[in-house]
């Protein structure tokens, strides 16, 4: 839900839940680094759109067309088991960037399941990964379950349902949210044991945020 609904939901003001949220991004922020892909691994990036007030135009007043830098690029990736979802920046991903992303969350000799996009090259050469690819234009003609990518992008289309809850947010955010998608999505099912990952990692890596701090009160 959006963070205006879970303040209503819980009767506490919104400033309260998007410090919470903060709270929360913090301790989900190592979250992501010891998760190791293997097998057959899909991969594919999807793209999010920069907030109107940052839309970039061109002189004659047009905004820009294509992979420019109103598209924020998001990696994903996973296997039977897991998901990993990794901000990559703005515009059409490099080969140098993919590579810096994903090399210490894929385990080497794996098969990358991928629409032969360049910027998987380095990444497969480097980790020894099986190449299976596919031409995006003769994807675009298959039925979703005909689909060899089908598990990656229906990660895609859960991930813009949960960032278009909340839409306005801060893109500077963004990996916050992302760390946050993977932690709800992953394993376990059980929610209880979910909660129980958490609380060890805040114990783990203990951080502290203030809520003056947050908003940057003078005390």
């Amino acid at each position: 839900v959006s963070i205006s609904a879970d303040s209503w939901n819980n009767r506490n003001a919104i400033t309260t839940s998007r410090y919470w949220l903060e709270k929360l991004f913090l301790v989900l922020e190592e979250y992501q680094k010891g998760i190791q892909l293997s097998g057959r691994v899909w991969f594919d990036e999807t793209y999010y759109r920069v907030r109107n007030k940052d839309i970039a135009y061109t002189p004659s007043g047009e905004k820009l067309r294509g992979l420019s830098s109103n598209q924020m690029c998001i990696g994903v990736a996973c296997d039977e088991n897991y998901i990993l979802c990794i901000y990559e920046g703005v515009g059409k991903p490099s080969q140098k960037k993919t590579h810096g992303a994903f090399k210490n969350h894929i385990i080497k000799g794996s098969t990358l399941v991928h629409d032969k996009d360049n910027a998987h090259k380095k990444l497969i050469a480097e980790l020894e990964l099986n190449d299976e690819s596919y031409d995006s234009r003769m994807l675009k003609s298959l039925a979703d379950l005909d689909n060899p990518l089908y598990r990656v992008n229906r990660i895609h289309a859960l991930l813009k349902v949960f960032l278009n809850a909340h839409n306005s947010f801060d893109r500077e955010k963004l990996q916050g949210y992302l760390d946050l998608f993977t932690f709800a999505m992953n394993p376990p099912a059980n929610n209880l044991e979910k909660v129980e990952i958490l609380l060890n990692l805040a114990f783990h890596t203990p951080k502290s945020l203030k809520y003056r701090d947050f908003y940057h009160v003078n005390q």
